[in-house]
């Protein structure tokens, strides 16, 4: 918000000397340098979704994720779509985080699905390969249940 009205000025000469045979006008957001994230956190993401009616067939799908469950139809594909882990789950079955994507080191969790406060870091389990195991810290809630997408988690040393 703070850079928006040099960046709107920026836009302004920029546009002025540019010339309009060639492609379209600039605007303030091809000036900012601080942008807001790309992916929209209130979706949740189709291969989430996917995979989310997968572990709902297999009975596995946490209970609290039902909660978002219109949502989930809705962004649902046609055909499932393959993730390189379906979902991560902690031993007590009250933390879950389907279809996550790596972030350089840490974890971006296509849906998010808390059951219970969390405080400190949380083990992981992936639920295809009970042996890998992921330490996560999730950010500090003032409730004990949420379901979220495309929440960054931080990964522990």
């Amino acid at each position: 918000m703070l850079e928006l009205p040099q960046a709107q000025h920026m836009a302004l000469l920029a546009n002025i000397n540019r010339d309009p045979k060639k492609g379209k006008s600039f605007t303030a957001a091809d000036f900012t340098m601080f942008q807001p994230p790309q992916h929209d956190e209130t979706k949740i993401p189709a291969a989430a979704a996917s995979v989310a009616m997968e572990l709902r067939h297999e009975n596995k799908l946490p209970e609290i994720a039902l909660a978002a469950w219109p949502q989930i139809l809705s962004n649902a594909p046609q055909t499932p779509i393959p993730v390189q882990i379906r979902a991560l789950r902690s031993d007590d079955n009250e933390v879950w985080i389907i279809a996550p994507v790596w972030e350089n080191r840490n974890i971006r969790g296509g849906l998010v699905a808390v059951g219970r406060y969390i405080d400190g870091p949380i083990t992981l389990r992936d639920v295809d390969r009970p042996l890998m195991t992921y330490k996560l810290r999730f950010p500090v809630r003032k409730m004990a249940g949420y379901v979220e997408a495309s929440l960054l988690l931080v990964t522990e040393n």
